[in-house]
Parts: C-alpha cells; sequence; structure tokens
C-alpha cells in the first residue's frame, strides 16, 4: 500500500476497497506469467496515445497489423451507418401493341444481346400498353447510367430505371448486434473476446472488404452502434472498427503514454457502454506490479514491499476478470489496486516485484483473495465480520509477533548487571549512585546491592566524593582518612566546604548553648565532644546534614555509602546543582542504538557496552539490563567523551507498540453531531425517523463493530459488517463512543476515538513495513497476516 498524500489521502496509497461486486476466484495459479488488463480511462470523449520512441503500430482484433509511421495517434468513437446500396432495373414502357413490344424486343436483342421479356401493363382508364424489361441488372448508379447512355447509342432512348434501396451491414455489426443482445449487461460495445459471443469473432483479412452486391442485404443490426476512430496527423488512414483496436510501439521496449501518461505494455481502445472510448493498459503481470508495489506501499523496508509484492501479485491473479462486465481486470484505484505506472516505480519495488517474481499465496491450491489495509489498529479481522465471503485464510491476528520476540529488534543492552537489591529503601540509591558515577563520582564496585550501599565507603570513594564536591564550592580538596566516614569527622570536613572562613566563630558568638542543645536534642547527643557541637549543630539547623532513623547519630560508627550519599545529594539539591542529562524521544531502534527525533531529523548514539540503563515502571525508575524502544520514549541520557551513552533512562510511551505503530492512522478521533449522524446513517437506514440513540450489539475478534443499532422514533434498526464504516464515513470500525444526550434523552453528539484506517482484513501494509524493520522476512511476514496459506512460485 506512501511518497504520501498527507495525511488524509494516504488510503488511496495503502487500501483496497471492496466494491459490491465480489469476482469469482481463478480456477487455479497461473503456470506462465499472464497478462493484466487494467481499466485506465473509462467513458472519454477522446483520449491520446503516444510513444516517445519507436512508431505506434494498430491492431484490430483478430487482424493484421497497421504500421502507422507516426507515434502520436488520437482515439474517439463515430456512429456506425449500415452502407446503402441498390439494385438499379431498365424497363422500356408504353408501347402500344403487343406486335410493336414483340418488334423492338427482337431489335434490342440483336442490338444489345441483352435478354428481356414482354408484359402487359393496364393503367387506371383500363388501357393496356405493353413493358419490355431487361433481366440485367446493376449495383451502382454509375453502372446503371453507363448501361442507359448504352443503350441510347444502340438506338433505344426511352429506357426507364426502377431502383431499389437497401441496406448492406457489414459482418461485424451483425455480429457486435448479437453479442450486445446476448449480452445486455455488458459496458463493452465494441467486438470483443472479452464478452461472449454467439460465435468466434472471424480472422479479418487484411485491407478493405470489397461491397459485394447485396451482402446481407437489409440484415438487422441494432441503430446504436458506435465504431472506434483511430486518427493522426501523418497517418495516412483513418481507422473505423466495431472491434476493439489494439495500440502499441513498434518496439515492445519502448514505453506508451496514454494522455501524457507513461506506462509500460500497450492500450487496447474499444466503445464504452456510453459509446464513448475506454482504454485498456495491458500488460504483464511483472511489469503491472511495478506500477503497483510503490503506489500502495512506499515505506523504505525491502521485506514488506516484497510482502507487498507478493500480496499484490496475488491479489490480482485471483481477481482476474473483476470488471468483466466492463472488459478488463482491475481499476487504478484503490477500487482494485492503485496503480500509476512508470512515473511511480522505484529502485526497491522493481527489487522487491523482481525478487519475488512468480511468487503467489496460495490456500488449497487456489490463488487467496489478497486482501490488505492501510493500518490495522493493532490486530485484524476476520473477513466475515466485514464482508459476505469468510475466507479462513482471512482470519483476525495481531500486528504483532508473539512474546519478547516482537520487542527484540528494538533493544537496546548493556553489559552492566543489574542492581540486585533485597532492601526497597536501598533501591533509591541505585540511579542516585548511578548518576553521580557518569559524573566524576568514583563507585568501587562493578554491580549495587545491600551489602554494597550499607557498608562504609572506601577510603578513596570518601577522597573522590568529597573532592568533587569541594570543586563545586571553589575550596582546595579536604584531607581524606578512613575514619572520614564516621558521622562527626564527616560533619568536620563538610563546614569546612560548605561554610566561609570566620563562619565557625561566628557561630560561637551567635548560637547560645541553649540554641546548640536545642539543635543537638537527639538521643546520643550527649556523645558529642564539645569541640563538634557547635559544627554539628550548625549543619543540623541550616539542613546540611543528617542522623539516623532512631534519633541518633553514633559517633563512633562510620556512616554507609547510602547515608553519606544521601547527604551530599541533599548539599545538591539545596545549592541548586544539577548535572548535565540530555533529553530526546525516541525513534524505533535500530542495531542497538539510540535513535532521538532532532526536528525533522534524527540523531543516532552509540550505547556504551557498560551504560548504567533505568526503564521507568510505574512513578519509579529501576536499572535493567535491556529496554525496548519502539518509538515515542522519553529519554535522558548521558554521553561518555566518546559520544557514546553512558547513561540512560527510559521512559515508556503510552502510544501503540504494535508493529503498525509508525502509522499517522493508529489512533483517531472524530465527533459527529446528531444531524451529521442521522443524514450519514439515513442514506443506509430507510424511514429511520428521528436519531435517538447509537448501541454497539456485536464486535468482532478485533474488537471492531460488527453490528451497530440504531435507535430512532421509527424503530431499532441495525448495520453490519463493513456498511457501518461506509455509512458513519469513519476511518475504521475498530472504536469506541462518547456519548452526549440532550434534555430530550437522545444522542446530541458522539465522539468516536478509534484506531487504523481501512477495512481491517487481511496484511497490514503499516504492520508489515513494522516487522520489516524488525528483521522479518517478507514470506513470514504474509504467513502471519494470511492464516495457513503456503507461498508458490508459479512461473
Amino acid at each position: 500500500m506512501r511518497s504520501f498524500l498527507i495525511y488524509f489521502f494516504i488510503a488511496a496509497l495503502f487500501s483496497i476497497q471492496v466494491a459490491g461486486y465480489v469476482p469469482e476466484l481463478s480456477p487455479s495459479l497461473p503456470a506462465s506469467e499472464p497478462e493484466v488488463r487494467i481499466g485506465l480511462v473509462r467513458g472519454a470523449n477522446s483520449v491520446s496515445i503516444t510513444s516517445r520512441g519507436s512508431s505506434l503500430r494498430v491492431t484490430e482484433l483478430n487482424s493484421s497489423p497497421i504500421e502507422t509511421g507516426v507515434n502520436a495517434l488520437s482515439v474517439t468513437t463515430g456512429s456506425y451507418s449500415a452502407p446503402k446500396m441498390g439494385i438499379y432495373r431498365f424497363k422500356i414502357k408504353g408501347i402500344e401493341t403487343r406486335e410493336e413490344a414483340d418488334d423492338l424486343a427482337a431489335q434490342i436483342i440483336t442490338e444489345t444481346g441483352e435478354s428481356v421479356s414482354i408484359s402487359s401493363d393496364v393503367d387506371e382508364a383500363d388501357t393496356e400498353t405493353w413493358v419490355i424489361s431487361f433481366r440485367a441488372e446493376k449495383e451502382s448508379k454509375a453502372d446503371s447510367d453507363a448501361f442507359v447512355a448504352l443503350l441510347s447509342e444502340k438506338g433505344f432512348p426511352n429506357v426507364a430505371v426502377d431502383v431499389e434501396d437497401y441496406t448492406s451491414p457489414s459482418d461485424d455489426s451483425i455480429l457486435l448486434s448479437k453479442q450486445m443482445m446476448a449480452n445486455p449487461k455488458s459496458q463493452v460495445r465494441s467486438l470483443s473476446p472479452y464478452v461472449e459471443t454467439p460465435r468466434e469473432i472471424p480472422q479479418k483479412p487484411a485491407g478493405e472488404l470489397p461491397s459485394l452486391p447485396r451482402r446481407n442485404m437489409n440484415a438487422a443490426i441494432n441503430g446504436s452502434l458506435r465504431e472506434v476512430v483511430v486518427s493522426g496527423r501523418g497517418f495516412a488512414r483513418r481507422l473505423e472498427s466495431l472491434r476493439a483496436v489494439t495500440i502499441e510501439p513498434i518496439n515492445p521496449n519502448d514505453l506508451i503514454y496514454l494522455n501524457g501518461k507513461a506506462y509500460r505494455g500497450k492500450m487496447e481502445v474499444f466503445v464504452a457502454g456510453n459509446g464513448r472510448v475506454t482504454a485498456v493498459n495491458v500488460v504483464p503481470m511483472e511489469a503491472y506490479l511495478l506500477g503497483v508495489v510503490p503506489s500502495e506501499l512506499s515505506l523504505p523496508q525491502i521485506e514488506a514491499q516484497k510482502a507487498q509484492a507478493v500480496a499484490a501479485r496475488t491479489y490480482a491473479v485471483a481477481n482476474r476478470n473483476g470488471y468483466l462486465v466492463e472488459g478488463f481486470d482491475m481499476l487504478p484505484t484503490v477500487w482494485s489496486q492503485v496503480y500509476k505506472g512508470v512515473s511511480i516505480e522505484t529502485k526497491m519495488g522493481t527489487q522487491a516485484v523482481r525478487e519475488t517474481a512468480g511468487v503467489v499465496a496460495s490456500y488449497k491450491g487456489k490463488p487467496i483473495n489478497a486482501l490488505y489495509t492501510s493500518t490495522c489498529g493493532g490486530r485484524t479481522e476476520n473477513s466475515g465480520n466485514i464482508y459476505e465471503f469468510d475466507e479462513p485464510y482471512l482470519r483476525g491476528v495481531d500486528c504483532a509477533l508473539e512474546g519478547h520476540r516482537h520487542f527484540s529488534p528494538f533493544l537496546i543492552k548493556t553489559n552492566r548487571e543489574p542492581a540486585l537489591i533485597r532492601s526497597e529503601s536501598n533501591y533509591q540509591y541505585v540511579r542516585l549512585a548511578s548518576r553521580y558515577a557518569v559524573n566524576g563520582f568514583l563507585f568501587a564496585t562493578a554491580r549495587f546491592d545491600d551489602d554494597y550501599f550499607e557498608d562504609a565507603p572506601t577510603e578513596i570513594e570518601l577522597r573522590s566524593w568529597l573532592n568533587q564536591l569541594a570543586a563545586k564550592f571553589g575550596r582546595p580538596f579536604p584531607v581524606v582518612e578512613h575514619e572520614s566516614s564516621k558521622p562527626l569527622k564527616l560533619a568536620r570536613l563538610l563546614h569546612l566546604l560548605i561554610y566561609d572562613a570566620g563562619t565557625e566563630v561566628a557561630g560561637e558568638t551567635l548560637m547560645s548553648e541553649s540554641d546548640i542543645n536545642y539543635q543537638l536534642s537527639f538521643l546520643d547527643a550527649g556523645e558529642v565532644p564539645s569541640e563538634d557541637r557547635i559544627i554539628l549543630a550548625q549543619l543540623l539547623r541550616d539542613g546540611w546534614f543528617s542522623i539516623y532513623g532512631d534519633l541518633t547519630i553514633k559517633p563512633a560508627k562510620h556512616y554507609s555509602r547510602a547515608k553519606i550519599l544521601g547527604i551530599i545529594d541533599n548539599i545538591y539539591n539545596k545549592k541548586k546543582w544539577d548535572f548535565a542529562f540530555d533529553t530526546g524521544t525516541a525513534e524505533p531502534t535500530e542495531d542497538g542504538k539510540l535513535i532521538l527525533k532532532s526536528g525533522r531529523s534524527s540523531t543516532e548514539i552509540t550505547v556504551n557496552p557498560n551504560a548504567f540503563l533505568f526503564r521507568k515502571f510505574g512513578d519509579s525508575f529501576y536499572q535493567v539490563k535491556e529496554a525496548a524502544l519502539v518509538g515515542g520514549e522519553k529519554i535522558r541520557y548521558k554521553r561518555d567523551a566518546g559520544g557514546a551513552a553512558i547513561y540512560i533512562e527510559v521512559e515508556p510511551s503510552d502510544e501503540t507498540t504494535v508493529a503498525e505503530n509508525m502509522s499517522p492512522f493508529t489512533t483517531w478521533r472524530t465527533n459527529l453531531s446528531a444531524t451529521t449522524l442521522r443524514a450519514r446513517l439515513s442514506r443506509y437506514v430507510k424511514g429511520m425517523g428521528a436519531l435517538i440513540d447509537l448501541r454497539v450489539k456485536s464486535r468482532g475478534v478485533s474488537k471492531r463493530v460488527t453490528e451497530l443499532e440504531i435507535v430512532t422514533t421509527n424503530g431499532v434498526h441495525s448495520l453490519k459488517g463493513g456498511a457501518i464504516r461506509s455509512a458513519l464515513r469513519l476511518r475504521e470500525q475498530l472504536f469506541v463512543m462518547d456519548k452526549r444526550f440532550g434534555s430530550d434523552g437522545r444522542v446530541a453528539s458522539v465522539n468516536f476515538t478509534g484506531r487504523g484506517w481501512g477495512h481491517g482484513i487481511g496484511m497490514c501494509q503499516y504492520g508489515a513495513y513494522g516487522l520489516a524493520k524488525m528483521g522479518v522476512k517478507y514470506d513470514e511476514i504474509l504467513t502471519h497476516y494470511y492464516t495457513g496459506v503456503d507461498l508458490v512460485k508459479t512461473y
């Protein structure tokens, strides 16, 4: 099913629609490459057919070709009239006596050698005269005039001429009249092998048929016959034919242009039911597909386009003669398959067609009716719930692979093992420590666990942490030793970093012993030496330090890493210091790289093999070893010196994760007033009365609405299957309704929230694209969407 018209008209590129007429499937798979007949123009006053290479050849059905010598022809139609003919008979009238008649007859025989007969003639006055009738008859006025002149030269000037007029319809006009009578519903008004005829259309000899006397004399024909008329500047003759006419370049490799648009193959023209011109592109199947695949699915994934090529080929095989009543197989629109000729052809589309040449999807030895839809809304539907046919291979399926496999192509991964935490209170420090670790803080472990956070930091770790603080405060690096992780030693070092010179003296001066005792009113405050009391009191008063949850400080015990890290983070927060993290929105991951949207472009970032990776679950972030980025996730990250992402936080998207999630029609909303609803529904529900309510009566396997009840003042009516979408004019019928009622209890408006675009049957084109991006091959894409089918290379 792209390259796309923004966004409303994209359905014309991606979705086969099914008309009311469902053609009978072809009985078998083709043994050789078939031709496809596409009705490009129907009922036009005229068409222009040209070639920019070799000159054009014109061939009437079952006739020898005519080399026109020109590369531009015009085709129109004209009325057919049977040739008018005459039988000329000769007499000499008014001879008074039989004896005179006998003498004159003898003279005629002697002088001319013509045979004659004598008869009597009685006029209104009962006067008898005699008539000499010549047995010779002529078939044209010229021959008649010459014969009369000859008789006059021989001395017989008073020859009267009687003419019997008649028509002489051609064999083709008689056969076409019979064809039209035998097939009154056919819209083909030229002799054609695609219309049942009373007998085989005969081979037409080269050149003009001679006008034979009394040929088909006064034979009955249809009075509305029209001929195909082919003409062109430089074309030595004007071709008028009651047969279908084929026009093609002499060089079969040259393109042919219909009204300026290029196509492969040849053009067949004939008279349509309205008496005007129908032009049909007759083209080999594989050449036809070159103009279909990019029109239907131009998304840049070769396996998706190969799946589209097989689906389009299969649909064309199964629906041959789908428009037989009009003289062709397919339309170039969404009513069959969108076909745009040479102008739409692409390198990838051509590759897809050629690499799948002859491959057709079959079910029990017959080609399937390979319907496909633009965007299936996350899952397809059983065909019988939308249309009158219920095919076993058109079953509802999820637009996703099973389980974890669906997300594996989108994973970013790290070699770093996730934290092993049993105590819920310690988990907050995992993300905290990771953020500090990528900003210069040393953590002497490859994996965070409870023991690590509950133990005291090493001297090297604490020195790293406090040196980072000193740099932020603009202070000299403090002297750190093993005992520095004990609370009072730590408080002394933090006091030197946080407060300006002289602050300690100011504290002694301005804080009374009562103030100090007030700040140090925890349980073991008596164990704090006098020289540390003022320092600790200031830190606690100003919120720079903390004690244990049991209201103790335990001066002799080392603070744990978690405790010290919490104090440092508190300092950063109070100072409103923040680390430099970048943010962005993810696009689907490819090859394990982080791909972020940047305006209309994207940035690709390699992930450090030992990166810190976090994913949000609920309201909290948890360290993980891998995370799937299907697109739309909010990302917070930091790069290392080499530009690789060393820290990544993933906030999942609330958008769908199905394979089609890149479609702009995954979710849509439409609000319709009761007036609009009634106007639309009344075309499908006769005599419905005033609208009271809409109710969903049933849903299919995909949760599409399969029966809709319409409650009106004239009773309850229902719509079923695809008529629901058609009547409401919605993108899809996978929707829910939010109804607003008026004070009279009747529905005033309905807000439809839905997913998808199209009929929702068969292959999802955006889903095929998504699966292809995940590395799924075309054959698996097809067997995923078409249940139980076989892929057969038929030629």
